[in-house]
């Protein structure tokens, strides 16, 4: 039976998501890993940024160009079902794996179109998974992908997305780079967050 859609259960699913990516890699790394928070969310809040405006953009495009949209999402959608409310749990997610990845299994320097096309194939991956779990338990598609070109795993993600995704990790990872560099203030993440809550909540 599948378990109701609340907003607690919904986040109970994601800090879970969270919490038991953080243990296999301090399962790897064979020590309690203490991430630098700052960094960390200073991932979140790029890939946040990014994540919904890239993908009303991309979205947006994609139906103007072939007549229907590449994706829906099917919990708590907004612009017309380009995003959803629920943006925090799933860029948050990505930028929480990316941080770990770039700080924990990736241990030498790799280029920026390397690092794009990492991203590209990961983040099809954690779409699956995460995706795929949340439509075990909860019986419902965070969002739904249109084409069906992954066999029994189609609609969960699809090989559309991953140019996206690829054009994503390039400018995170060049944004992100070029922060850490100069150590992006507290007012300059606050004015970053303004524009993600007015973005997805008051255009």
């Amino acid at each position: 039976m599948p378990v109701e859609i609340t907003f607690v259960t919904t986040t109970l699913f994601a800090l879970g998501f969270l919490v038991s990516f953080y243990s296999i890699v301090c399962l790897i790394s064979k020590k309690l890993i203490v991430p630098s928070f700052s960094t960390l969310f200073l991932y979140v809040t790029i890939f946040s940024l990014f994540g919904i405006i890239g993908e009303v953009f991309v979205n947006t495009l994609y139906e103007r160009i072939l007549g229907a949209p590449l994706w829906e999402y099917r919990l708590f959608p907004a612009h017309d079902g380009n995003i959803s409310y629920y943006f925090i749990f799933i860029w948050g997610s990505l930028g929480f794996y990316k941080y770990f990845s770039d700080h924990y299994f990736i241990k030498r320097k790799i280029s920026e179109v390397s690092a794009g096309l990492v991203m590209g194939t990961e983040a099809v991956f954690l779409e699956l998974v995460y995706n795929g779990l949340f439509l075990l338990i909860f019986d419902k598609y965070i969002f739904y992908y249109l084409p069906a070109n992954l066999g029994p795993l189609s609609h969960l993600s699809c090989l559309q997305v991953i140019p996206f995704y690829f054009i994503v990790g390039l400018i995170v990872t060049k944004l992100i780079t070029q922060q850490k560099k100069v150590r992006p203030s507290k007012s300059l993440l606050a004015f970053y967050w303004m524009i993600i809550i007015t973005f997805v909540f008051m255009v």
